[in-house]
């Protein structure tokens, strides 16, 4: 069973230029997006699975369609669902899933609860990647937080972490995590000079402590 697009006049609204973007439709929909005997199924290339039958060893329910299961997509607005309601305020993911997963994922939920606002904001981060390639179980290119504790502090962690913004690609690297140590160490040398100033006498300490006008204007803004 298929959500129909086309019904959907908004459909897209994340991404509406990937509308028809074959290779993106591949990786969120797999074989029932662009097989011919699948666009066949469709009124519309951008159709996607609500519920599909279950292959061999793969869980099942009944259905009035037989045994199935739900299409990626509704499982996630099933569950978001039926904890949040009708709406949600932010709603998170990887920049990756904006089209189609996240599209599809309004284009259902506002048709079922029949409001053009299931979410009204989107955070989508950046991957953490290893060697320029996103980390996953599947490549197993990953390290775990234990194995990288063991070559560097935990503050060095939060430090690389904190270098990065949310929504950039942030590479676990020897370059990367260099930068971190860098930083660190001009951290503490920064307040090793700060403690040594407040303990400096009180005639030394007080040019330091009062603020010139410029400092002053500065602190307004």
């Amino acid at each position: 069973m298929k959500f129909d697009s086309s019904e959907k006049h908004s459909y897209a609204k994340l991404v509406p230029e990937a509308v028809g973007d074959q290779k993106a439709l591949q990786e969120g929909e797999g074989d029932l997006s662009i097989s011919a005997d699948r666009l066949r199924e469709k009124h519309s290339p951008n159709d996607f699975a609500l519920w599909k039958s279950s292959k061999p060893g793969e869980p099942s329910w009944d259905s009035p369609w037989g045994k199935g299961r739900p299409g990626w997509h509704i499982e996630c607005s099933a569950m978001a669902g039926s904890l949040l309601g009708e709406s949600m305020d932010i709603h998170g993911g990887g920049f990756d899933l904006r089209f189609p997963h996240h599209d599809n994922e309004l284009a259902q939920s506002e048709a079922y609860f029949e409001n053009d606002h299931w979410v009204r904001y989107f955070l989508h981060t950046g991957h953490l990647t290893i060697a320029g390639c996103k980390m996953s179980k599947s490549l197993k290119n990953f390290i775990t937080i234990k194995d990288a504790l063991k070559k560097h502090t935990a503050r060095q962690l939060r430090l690389a972490f904190l270098m990065h913004s949310w929504k950039d690609t942030l590479d676990y690297s020897n370059n990367t995590m260099e930068s971190a140590i860098q930083y660190e160490k001009f951290m503490n040398e920064f307040f090793l000079n700060v403690k040594d100033i407040l303990r400096a006498p009180a005639d030394v300490t007080g040019q330091f402590q009062k603020w010139e006008n410029q400092e002053a204007e500065l602190n307004k803004k």
